[in-house]
């Protein structure tokens, strides 16, 4: 394939999402995304990434793959088990998207350099550590880095956006925005009727 063959395959490859009104492709092919934790939630949201065009992912995970998370991790398959969750997940990230630039690490988040953090636009928290969360949240705001944290327990989920003062990043209007989200409460359960899980 020609240079020129493989943007005419890049651009029909994205083309249906640039249909939505505001998608700014070219924005989204040069930014780079740090996904921590490449379990069940860091499959679905670096797949997601990779599909959508984005330039560079940096994937890290300590874990090695396991029989019990092939029903669960979307980039793994049988005969995976016993190499790192990073590794694989980015030869399969390549596989979907050949235009994606994918690095990826099979250590502890705290023993990065400090490099890799500030290389990436976004980083995003998918980790079943609570203290290894908080470790990444310390950085994350130290170096003024935009930090989406996710997990999952049971049938329940979480999200939460943390925008560092002076990060380069503003969200207009986020207090209105929350007082409508109060408003348009989509399910109230009393206290005692919430599931227990822990």
């Amino acid at each position: 394939m020609t240079v020129n063959d493989n943007e005419i395959t890049k651009a029909r490859m994205f083309a249906r999402q640039q249909l939505i009104d505001g998608w700014d492709q070219e924005l989204i092919t040069k930014g780079c995304i740090l996904i921590v934790g490449v379990g069940a939630l860091g499959c679905e949201i670096a797949k997601d990434f990779a599909l959508m065009g984005i330039g560079k992912l940096i994937l890290v995970d300590l874990d090695t793959i396991e029989t019990s998370n092939l029903s669960r991790q979307m980039l793994f398959r049988p005969g995976d088990e016993g190499r790192p969750k990073a590794e694989v997940a980015a030869e399969r990230l390549k596989e979907m998207n050949p235009f994606l630039e994918v690095d990826y690490y099979f250590k502890k988040l705290q023993k990065l350099p400090m490099s890799v953090y500030e290389e990436a636009d976004v980083v995003v928290a998918a980790l079943d550590n609570f203290n290894a969360r908080l470790d990444l949240n310390k950085i994350c705001l130290r170096l003024k880095k935009p930090m989406i944290e996710g997990g999952t327990v049971g049938f329940e989920g979480h999200v939460q956006i943390v925008i560092p003062k002076d990060s380069g990043l503003e969200y207009k209007h986020k207090d209105s925005e929350i007082d409508k989200l109060m408003e348009l409460k989509l399910m109230a359960l009393e206290e005692d009727k919430y599931p227990k899980y822990f």
